[in-house]
């Protein structure tokens, strides 16, 4: 029996042994590793049973009970459920008498097991020498109270013969099985703990990108733990065992030996810094500290040696301080810009060339000094003190300002002054101040200022400042209650002397001018230029009283005219001038400075209406024309744009009295005033420009008409005439616009006439030949309209591209009453009929009329005779009645 017992020792202790092969060798895969330990268990329980200790036929007696609970107490459930599995088998296959309790004692070990290590996992009991003595005594009670269970003789036999050596054995063995398994168990946590803190150690050390390496004493290479081989001498795999005189100068292997001496002898860490080419070919610096290794390798002491590689920022301190450099020599060589540093006592540190420039200070004798004394004035030396004390306690800059500062000859520099303040670890602070020099702008900047409100040539005064002083007379006189009067003067037959005599000569009279009414007016008084010959004097500070303040300032007007009529000495030639003065007094109801000026510019040319050199007082009839002209060009312009005009035709008819055209006049519906009579309007059109949309509205209009007539047999061969105004035609794009209106519209150019008036001969008849004959060329006709009242001459007339000539209506209506007139329109008709143009008489009214211009050869006729200006519908009812008649 007690051999059969050390059996069971023997195939435990195999069990261990393999055991903690099967986890070593799974250790990378612990499921697989489970059931490799189960089956070893369960092998281990196979073996047991199939040598047992026999009392019976069937009735075994073996360690699977060690096995078993040592499964499921080391090896958790799968282990345990596999080698139970297996156990269970085997004694099924055995049989006997004894299957029933053998397979009991099966899940009675495997489920003890597992309930230990449920509490061990737990913390509730542990695996030492009197834990597993106690679960092994416990374990085996009650295997042998399962025993009793067998026949009694056979039980009788094993409680004499096996229970207590069994109880005694197996409580043993399982002591020595749980302790083995446990130092199993733990020796192998210690070897994966060791793998895992080595593959660790090994994939930080592969992570770093410095070079790792280990030498011994006399400078080999133990071990190589970088990866990047072009940061290494020659690859790692060829490294180890040579030594560093076999791979590096001799001048950096000596250095590296002083390292790994130093280090071993003294301790602690030591620093190199070496250079050299890598094998790629690049040339690297690297910067190695190196430490003992505290343990022999090889039987040899050894040093770790850590290199980074430091390339790029030594590259980047050669560029920092290359740019240092620069910036240094930009900042001190810069021309325009003058840095200049300071300490808190004013104490100057830093002076560039600039600065020398610009305060006449050399480096030598600015550096040391109070800048304070150097360049600021008495005046502002307490002010930037103060100033720069706040900077240096707060840090916080000075703002930017303009200063007026001194060089060092006492002159004045206007400089732009902006500071930093500069606070370097382990130095005092500094301000440094960067001037730009703007004397130069400053100057410009005053004479652009005396540009924008003093008159060029004279000097005076301009408008811009006019106005502000009128203003703050205005205001003045509302305080005080005095009046104040404002003068407008202008010279007389100024453009005539400008013209004869040339603007230097012009130029000279305005200077005398300017000069004489400074000296005619009080100091309080203001003369200013307003442009061309136009000068202005505001007088505050007269009467309260009106009739008081009206005789003051006619005083002072006509001091003015008697100055301005003394002889002028205009470059050796004797000039006398007169001007014409309009005056309007203001009090405290008056309105703007600018309606001020109106006003008196008003009675300046009612003056000059009146016979030049006199003085007009502005008055409320000239109010209500100003202000009626006003009004009437804001409705003008809103009339524009909501297209409050309408076109009427006034017929032309030939000899036989049949209508062959019409003349397209323009007419203003006003909403509220009804008809505007053209007069009215059309001057002030074309003064403000709202002659070009009206006309280009008109034209379209009337083409748009003809376009609609130009296939009917009875409308299509009628002429439409359109007014274009001097400025309409003197457009650039008026060739190109009316081009455009013909293929628009779909006119027929041959019945379209523009007529044109004598005026645009006043400019230049070239452009207006030149625009003529463009479109003469779509096929267009041109009339001259009013010929002899302007100042045309045949020659011109020759040139021009013209298909008619109107007579105008003032020589009409005297050619029965005026024998100039008869005679004029006799001429204008033989002039027409002798250069081939065509002729028509504008403005017949009565029979007689007719009838003396028809004597005379005047094919065509236009007049209330023959119709007024009537809107479309009445002129086509016209034309059908005359074809009705015939």
């Amino acid at each position: 029996m007690f051999i059969e017992l050390v059996k069971g020792v023997s195939l435990l202790l195999a069990l261990c042994f393999l055991h903690g092969v099967s986890v070593q060798v799974w250790r990378s895969r612990p499921r697989a590793g489970q059931w490799c330990s189960g089956l070893i268990f369960g092998s281990i329980c196979v073996i047991g049973m199939l040598t047992p200790l026999t009392l019976e036929q069937g009735v075994i007696f073996d360690a699977r009970s060690v096995v078993l609970s040592m499964a499921g107490l080391f090896g958790g459930p799968l282990v345990a459920g596999v080698a139970a599995a297996m156990a269970a088998m085997a004694r099924l296959y055995l049989g006997g008498a004894g299957v029933l309790i053998g397979l009991l004692v099966i899940l009675l070990c495997v489920g003890t097991g597992l309930a230990y290590r449920w509490l061990w996992m737990r913390g509730r009991l542990g695996v030492g020498p009197i834990a597993l003595a106690c679960f092994g005594l416990l374990v085996h009670v009650a295997v042998l109270t399962l025993f009793q269970f067998l026949p009694a003789d056979v039980a009788q036999s094993f409680n004499e013969r096996v229970a207590l050596p069994f109880l005694l054995t197996f409580t043993v063995a399982t002591v020595i099985l749980g302790l083995l398994l446990r130092d199993v168990g733990n020796r192998l946590s210690i070897e994966h703990a060791l793998a895992d803190a080595m593959d660790r150690l090994r994939a930080i050390s592969q992570a770093i990108p410095d070079v790792l390496l280990v030498f011994d004493d006399e400078g080999r290479y133990v071990q190589v733990l970088s990866q990047d081989d072009d940061l290494l001498p020659v690859p790692a795999s060829e490294l180890v065992g040579l030594n560093v005189h076999d791979v590096l100068t001799a001048e950096t292997a000596g250095r590296f030996m002083t390292m790994i001496r130093d280090t071993l002898s003294l301790g602690g860490t030591q620093c190199i810094e070496y250079e050299r080419q890598t094998r790629s070919g690049r040339h690297a610096w690297f910067e190695g500290r190196a430490r003992a290794l505290g343990t022999l390798v090889n039987g040899r002491a050894a040093v770790v040696f850590m290199a980074r590689d430091v390339t790029q920022s030594r590259l980047a301190e050669k560029a920092l301080w290359e740019s240092e450099w620069r910036f240094r020599s930009v900042l001190f060589n810069i021309p325009a810009i003058s840095v200049q540093g300071y300490r808190e006592d004013g104490t100057t540190t830093y002076w560039n060339r600039a600065s020398e420039h610009l305060y006449g200070y050399t480096a030598e004798e600015a550096m040391g000094r109070d800048w304070l004394d150097l360049i600021a004035p008495p005046a502002l030396q307490e002010g930037l003190r103060e100033d720069m004390r706040r900077m240096f306690e707060t840090g916080i800059p000075i703002p930017a300002a303009e200063l007026r500062l001194h060089r060092k000859d006492g002159s004045a520099v206007d400089v732009f002054a902006s500071h930093a303040f500069i606070q370097v670890p382990g130095r005092p602070p500094e301000m440094f101040c960067i001037d730009i020099d703007i004397t130069g702008r400053k100057a410009a900047e005053e004479e652009a200022h005396h540009l924008a409100f003093y008159d060029a040539l004279t000097q005076l005064p301009n408008r811009r400042l006019l106005v502000d002083r009128l203003r703050r007379a205005l205001a003045g006189g509302t305080h005080s209650g005095l009046g104040t009067a404002v003068f407008f003067l202008g010279l007389d037959h100024f453009k005539a002397l400008n013209d004869t005599q040339g603007h230097e000569v012009g130029d000279l009279l305005l200077l005398q001018v300017g000069r004489r009414l400074r000296d005619s007016v009080r100091d309080q008084d203001t003369v200013a230029r307003l442009g061309g010959d136009g000068f202005a004097v505001v007088a505050p500070g007269l009467s309260a009283d009106a009739p008081t303040a009206a005789a003051q300032a006619r005083a002072l007007g006509e001091l003015i005219l008697a100055r301005l009529r003394e002889p002028c000495d205009l470059a050796g030639h004797e000039y006398h001038g007169t001007a014409s003065i309009g005056v309007t007094l203001l009090d405290r109801a008056s309105a703007s400075a600018d309606e001020a000026l109106k006003q008196a510019d008003m009675a300046m040319y009612r003056a000059k209406e009146s016979g030049r050199d006199t003085i007009s007082f502005f008055d409320s009839d000239m109010q209500r024309t100003v202000s009626r002209r006003a009004t009437l060009e804001v409705e003008l312009r809103n009339a524009v744009r909501q297209e409050q005009f309408l076109v009427l035709y006034q017929p032309q008819v030939d000899v036989a009295g049949r209508v062959t055209g019409a003349e397209a006049l323009v007419r203003w519906q006003h909403p509220v005033h009804g008809m505007v009579p053209p007069s009215e309007f059309i001057p002030l059109a074309e003064e403000t420009g709202l002659i070009l949309p009206l006309g280009r509205w008109v034209m379209e209009t009337v083409m748009r008409q003809q376009a609609r007539w130009r296939h009917d047999p009875v409308f299509g061969r009628l002429d439409l005439a359109i007014n274009v105004s001097p400025r309409q035609f003197r457009q650039e794009d008026f060739v190109a616009h009316v081009q455009a209106l013909l293929h628009d519209t779909g006119a027929d150019p041959a019945r379209i006439k523009l007529e044109l008036t004598e005026s645009l001969l006043l400019h230049s008849v070239d452009r207006a030949i030149e625009i003529m004959r463009a479109l003469r060329v779509q096929g267009l006709g041109f009339a001259l309209d009013d010929f002899g009242t302007g100042y045309s001459s045949l020659n011109y007339l020759k040139r021009l591209p013209l298909s008619q000539i109107k007579i105008d209506q003032s020589f009409v209506r005297g050619v029965l009453r005026d024998p100039s007139d008869a005679a004029i329109a006799r001429s204008i008709i033989a002039l027409a009929d002798s250069l081939g143009l065509g002729v028509i008489a504008e403005g017949v009214e009565t029979e007689a009329h007719r009838r003396f211009l028809q004597d005379h050869g005047c094919p065509a006729f236009q007049g209330y005779l023959f119709g007024r200006p009537m809107a479309l519908d009445a002129l086509e009812q016209q034309v059908r009645a005359g074809l009705e008649a015939r």
